[in-house]
């Protein structure tokens, strides 16, 4: 008692203490500010993506390649990689559509084709889901136009971005109600379909990503990728619709998701898909699709996409499917929005990264300022301790006094700081700053700056400041006890 006493005394005493917390605690509430933007960046990213088009949780089959929900991310060139199914499927969406775990369920089939407007090609990555509960599970999505198609259209949707791209390059956009050409290279032909498009929808947040998804009826889908042996109507191959293909290998395959080099084309001949005349066109439609797969249309799917319980993390919810799902031994796993992402929620990643990097350089510079501002503190009072062992203090009560000085500074400093770094958030989040920038606005997960304040911020700041006071303690303490008693004595008088 009497040491803390006595170095309480000496922190009141002393001019510099109160330079001192201040200084520490503008820099823990510089960290606990920084760590509420990282959170916020966070939870802006997840937010970007797990309310648009992963969920919460996905359940895939377990493949050899990595795999999200647009499909083989492996990089290379050479034949897409076929993407595997839900097995058994009917056992797997029943329990996962039951389990308290989850609060809604889509099940999904990924496909990559190419959309015919006026011309022009549009690469896409098509998602063959159940359109209204699809938007059910999807909060950032919002229809503009027309409705959700129904099981037995024969539709698609746009979103507004994939739109205006169209009306930008062509001078005019596909209208509600209109039927849009689709097609697909399904391995050794190309597969031709057409759809009415049924709705215009927009995200909440934008994405470049999300312009190139479309959201299709599964049965539609299913035959444009070669899933089943759904006959095709010889009247697609007549004269009149050969400029569907013409020139898909030009500006459609080859281009096909930006850079990409996955479609392989080569020695696809547009003469030799069209016939001369209708008969002629049916014969070669017969000879180019591929049989049919064994099982029943309604149980191929590739993915499930969920939305967790309220009130249950995703996290705990991933571990508890995966332990069921290895019990029943079913070829499936369970993972989380940013492994369904993929490759393409990374470059949002790299951007957080360097955003963390700069502010943790900034912080870093100035406990490194704040530390050697309390060892010098520590080291002009050496001579001082050498007095106090010259009267009879022992190394321990040295020892002890000048760590219950650093501590009571730390501590002091430390809960100022995480108070006005809670302050200040609150000015941040309650300040209606803007961006305009839409890498920003997808890091931050909407145009407006919203920063989020965990214990876990306010924990780290005070570790921080202990952490400061023994690591301001260790080295002025072995200089003091080091320094000569009679030396001490000469320098006091």
């Amino acid at each position: 008692m009497f040491t803390l006493k006595f170095a309480f005394k000496n922190i009141v005493s002393r001019k510099s203490s109160l330079v001192i917390i201040l200084f520490i605690a503008f820099s823990i509430a510089a960290l606990v500010m920084a760590n509420a933007v990282f959170d916020g960046t966070k939870s802006g990213i997840e937010k970007t993506f797990s309310q648009n088009f992963t969920g919460d949780i996905v359940i895939r089959p377990k493949a050899q390649f990595p795999m999200s929900l647009f499909g083989d991310e492996t990089p290379i060139t050479g034949n897409l990689s076929e993407l595997p199914q839900l097995i058994p499927y009917t056992d797997i969406y029943s329990y996962v559509s039951n389990s308290d775990l989850i609060k809604k369920a889509v099940p999904q089939i990924t496909g990559q084709a190419v959309l015919r407007f006026d011309d022009n090609n549009y690469a896409a990555f098509f998602f063959g889901v159940d359109a209204q509960s699809y938007v059910e599970l999807m909060s950032g999505i919002k229809i503009l136009e027309g409705r959700p198609y129904g099981d037995d259209d024969n539709a698609l949707m746009l979103s507004s971005t994939m739109l205006q791209k169209i009306s930008e390059e062509c001078g005019v956009s596909p209208k509600v109600g209109d039927q849009i050409q689709l097609a697909a290279f399904t391995g050794s032909s190309y597969t031709l379909r057409a759809a009415t498009l049924s709705a215009v929808y927009e995200y909440a947040v934008h994405n470049d990503l999300q312009d190139k998804i479309l959201l299709i009826n599964p049965d539609v889908l299913r035959p444009l990728i070669g899933l089943n042996s759904t006959e095709i109507d010889p009247s697609l191959f007549t004269k009149e619709n050969s400029g569907l293909l013409e020139n898909l290998e030009e500006d459609g395959i080859d281009s096909l998701f930006g850079e990409s080099e996955d479609f392989d084309a080569d020695g696809l001949e547009t003469d030799e898909i069209f016939a001369q005349d209708d008969s002629q066109a049916q014969e070669t439609a017969a000879q180019v699709v591929e049989p049919a797969q064994a099982v029943n249309e309604e149980t191929i799917w590739n993915y499930i996409v969920c939305s967790a319980a309220s009130g249950v993390p995703a996290r705990y919810a991933i571990r508890k499917l995966n332990r069921e799902f290895a019990k029943r031994e079913w070829p499936v796993q369970a993972v989380d929005w940013r492994a369904a992402a993929g490759m393409a929620a990374q470059y949002i990643y790299w951007m957080r990264l360097i955003f963390n990097i700069g502010l943790i350089v900034i912080i870093g510079t100035g406990f490194i300022i704040v530390n050697n501002t309390l060892v010098i503190a520590a080291l002009d009072r050496s001579k001082e301790t050498g007095a106090l062992r010259a009267i009879g203090a022992g190394r321990r009560f040295v020892a002890f006094e000048y760590l219950a000085e650093t501590l009571m500074l730390t501590i002091a400093a430390g809960v100022l700081g995480c108070v006005l770094g809670v302050v200040g958030n609150c000015f941040l989040s309650n300040g209606s700053i803007h961006f305009s920038n839409s890498y920003l606005i997808q890091l931050f997960g909407g145009d407006t700056l919203r920063t989020v304040v965990r214990f876990s911020n306010i924990l780290s700041g005070m570790l921080l400041s202990l952490l400061l006071a023994f690591v301001a303690w260790i080295y002025p303490v072995k200089i003091a006890l080091n320094t000569s008693p009679v030396a001490a004595m000469e320098a006091v008088r």
